[in-house]
């Protein structure tokens, strides 16, 4: 059966809205006004617990905010709805975190046969 892949890549400005998204739609602390810098992963790429760190520059300096993988996948699928991006909704969704973006993967079944 064949296997259509597509792939989404989200900069520092996308990945930042996408966490301001998720706060607001899920009433969460939003985190601190400031521009993104850059992005870091501590641990296993695929976990989906693993931590990832975004790192901001702010009035005060540089803060770094904390959340696990899964909290960005569905940030980021509430950009693409909020964006007109089309997201096939079953899909096979993972991410691939790099310093200055966020690649999603989406794999999808064919029904040809």
């Amino acid at each position: 059966m064949p296997l259509e892949e597509r792939y989404i890549t989200f900069d520092l400005p996308e990945i930042y809205q996408s966490v301001q998204m998720r706060c607001i739609r899920e009433e969460l602390e939003m985190p601190p006004k400031g521009t993104p810098l850059k992005l870091e992963m501590d641990g296993d790429d695929t976990s989906d617990h693993a931590p990832i760190f975004l790192h901001l520059k702010t009035e005060s300096g540089t803060e770094k905010i904390e959340y696990e993988r899964t909290f960005f996948a569905l940030g980021l699928v509430f950009f693409c709805q909020g964006s007109g991006i089309p997201l096939p909704a079953k899909g096979k969704k993972t991410l691939k975190i790099l310093e200055d973006k966020i690649i999603m993967k989406i794999d999808l079944l064919s029904n040809a046969k």
